[in-house]
Parts: C-alpha cells; structure tokens; sequence
C-alpha cells in the first residue's frame, strides 16, 4: 500500500510539473503515446513462475522531441526479475502503429501466494517531464495454476469390510489444492461391470458439491451394498470427478476406490471333553476350535500360554491347526495334570490366523472347566462307590469266628 501511494504522489508530481510548464499528456498536435500489454509468456502463468511481459508502445500523433521512458511498478504478487524497472527506448517516430510499434520487455516473478485470476500490473510511461500513468486495471497479468487440483485426501468405509449381503457407507474426503474456487465438483462411481459385486443402497452412484473454496475440504458419502453372493476380495470402483475452475475451465479426472469385501471370522475355542475332572489328577484335555462364520480362516496357530492351574505333559504347547472352512471345526489333544487345590481348570491360550483376505487377527482368551470333588463325581456316578471295607470286615468277623470256634470246641473236647 506504501509502493502505491508512493508511486501516485510521483505520477502526480510529474503532472504538476508538466502542466505548470505547459505541457499537456497528449495535446492534439502533440505526440500521441499508447501502452497496451502485447504478450505475457507463459500465458497463463502460475503462481511463483517467472513471467516475460511485452508491452506495445505506439504513437499515433507526431514524433517525441524527447525520449521516451518505461517505468515499472510492480506491486503485490509481482517483484522485479533480473532487469531493471525503467527501459528509455528513445524518441518514437510520427504514426508509429502496427508492426512500427516498440516493444519492451520486462520479467517479474509471480509471487506462491498469488490468487488466480487477472491481476493489474502498473506502468509509467515518461516523456520529458510529462507522464502517462496505466494504474487503472488496464494493463492485466492473467495468472492461473495448470490445473485446478482436487486432492482425494481420504476414503474410509464403515465397516471395514462389506459383509456378502451387506452394506456400507463410503466417505470420500475432497481438498480444494488450487487458488481459487472450484465449481459444480461431481463424483460418479461406475457399477456396470459384470465381475463387480457391489451396487448402490437406497442412493444415486453420484453425489455433487456446489462449491469448494481455495484450501477448504469437504466430503461425500455413498451407501453400497455387497452381493449376498460375493467372494472375499478387493474390489475396484472406477471414479470419474469433474469440476470447474473460477474462470470456466473444465477438469475430468479417473480414479478408483477399492473396497474389500469379507467378512470378520467368528471363532469360537472351547474344551470339549476331558478325562480328568478333579484336581490333583493327569488326563487328556481336548480343545476344539469352531468357525461359527461365513468366511474360512487361513494357517491357524494355537499356543497353550503357561498357568498355575495345570502342568502341561504333552511335549509342546503349540499346535498348527491349518485351515478351517466356514461352517467346520478342527481340534487338538493335550495331556495335563491338573495341579490340587484346584476348583475351577483355566487353560490360557492363544489363537493367531489370517481372513480370507489375509488379513491377521490374534486372540488371547481363558478356557475354563469346573472340578469336582470325588463326592460330587460319586454322587453322578462317573466314579463307583468303593466295597472294600465290607470285605475286610467279612475276612475279620471269619477269622474272629474261626479262632473263637477252634477255642470253644477244643475246650469241650477236654
């Protein structure tokens, strides 16, 4: 704002100056000076680019009896380059128009921060002490970014992974990238293709934005459903996005947004059966793993974590179970003596696989059983009652009967 002002007052001055001494800018018997901007080179240019500019200077009345001075005054976003900001290109000659005309150069640097659109640059054409002064928007630098650029900056789907039958809501999250403002910004996901299990749910394959100002973001959301008979996998969406820039460019742009359809793996571990029920016993414990969901588990790892309830007796506390379908089981046999004073068994262990996407999943969970005393184990007849003692007491009470009859029956004898 100083620069400007700084450069009225001068253009003022030199008017002052010339009108005291009877000059007049452009008498009709006078020279006839007129500055036009010829060429800008790039056209249009980018913010922080270099730009060569060429100004026309011609004379349409009689010729300068003084020479003829260019001033530049560049203000905000442009700064000098690499030349000076005055160009003295003599006296001009009577009707020098056309191809007659003089051309000056001068090079300026557009600022990063420039905004696009056309911007005025100023000039001050000087004969003698009389000035002509271009500060009124006609002189116009066009300055444009080479494309418009709209930045996906994150696509997300909620869940994850669309289940078969399923569905989902993809957000998209835009950025404005360019200097201006971004008009009637439209995204088309194409659903056409036959190998392509995913269709729109209850909304259009297109969603529109208005308009998205420089640096700002906004986002689109779509709801999709999966085919109940899709096969796990990554699936690509082609993604076509137009829009406009403020001076009516158009933009297209081709894109893809993969989703992964799938389903979570629902595991269930469980013991299934054991031949030890009480503490202070060794036995076979059996663990069964069941996949309860609709999509196969892959190289699945079970490891027994150590516990102050058993003692393991098998020779390894890890199993490789492989495989396991949707809808199947695989189990493992572990020899364990179960350590006293236990009332309830806890197995830690934990499990480690990959989806049909392979995707890992680990899990750590506790299997429990319950003991029972040997009462209980009685009492539901997993054990027998034990008869010895009615035995022993048998062999006593014949024994005892057989001494006592060999005593009394001798004694009579006598």
């Amino acid at each position: 704002m100083m620069k400007k002002l700084q450069f009225i007052l001068f253009v003022l001055s030199i008017l002052i100056v010339s009108s005291l001494n009877g000059f007049a800018v452009t008498p009709g018997s006078s020279p006839q000076i007129s500055v036009t901007l010829y060429s800008q080179s790039p056209d249009p240019v980018e913010p922080g680019q270099i730009v060569t500019l060429k100004f026309k200077v011609e004379n349409e009345g009689k010729e300068t009896t003084q020479d003829v001075i260019l001033k530049l005054h560049p203000n905000f976003p442009f700064t000098l380059y690499g030349s000076s900001a005055e160009k003295n290109i003599g006296k001009l000659r009577a009707s020098s128009t056309g191809a007659d005309a003089e051309i000056v150069e001068f090079k300026v640097k557009v600022d990063e921060n420039a905004v696009e659109g056309d911007t005025e640059i100023e000039l001050l054409v000087q004969i003698g002490e009389s000035a002509i002064a271009y500060t009124n928007n006609e002189l116009m630098v066009t300055i444009q970014t080479h494309d418009a650029v709209l930045d996906i900056t994150s696509i997300s789907s909620n869940p994850k992974q669309i289940a078969p039958g399923q569905d989902a809501k993809v957000s998209i999250m835009v950025k404005n990238q360019a200097d201006s403002v971004l008009k009637d910004v439209k995204f088309k996901l194409d659903f056409d293709s036959d190998t392509l299990p995913l269709a729109p749910y209850q909304s259009s394959s297109e969603r529109r934005i208005a308009l998205l100002k420089s640096g700002y973001q906004n986002s689109l959301e779509f709801q999709i459903i999966a085919d109940p008979e899709a096969a796990p996998g990554l699936y690509k969406v082609p993604l076509t996005i137009t829009y406009n820039d403020e001076l009516g460019t158009s933009y297209s742009v081709s894109d893809v947004l993969a989703l992964t359809v799938g389903e979570v793996p629902n595991l269930n571990v469980y013991l299934k059966k054991s031949t030890v029920l009480q503490s202070g016993m060794a036995g076979k414990v059996t663990i069964e793993i069941a996949n309860a969901g609709g999509s196969d588990v892959k190289y699945l790892e079970l490891k027994l974590l150590p516990s102050e309830y058993y003692t393991l007796v098998s020779t390894s506390d890890y199993f490789y179970l492989g495989d396991i379908d949707a809808d199947d089981t695989g189990s493992e046999d572990v020899d364990i003596f179960i350590n006293k004073n236990v009332e309830t068994l806890k197995i830690p262990v934990l499990i480690k696989y990959y989806d049909a996407n392979n995707k890992p999943f680990q899990q750590t969970l506790d299997l429990q059983m319950y003991l029972y005393s040997s009462s209980e184990l009685k009492k539901f007849g997993v054990l027998q009652s034990s008869n010895s003692w009615m035995y022993l007491l048998i062999i006593i009470l014949a024994i005892g009967g057989y001494v006592y009859y060999k005593r009394f029956y001798k004694k009579k004898k006598k």
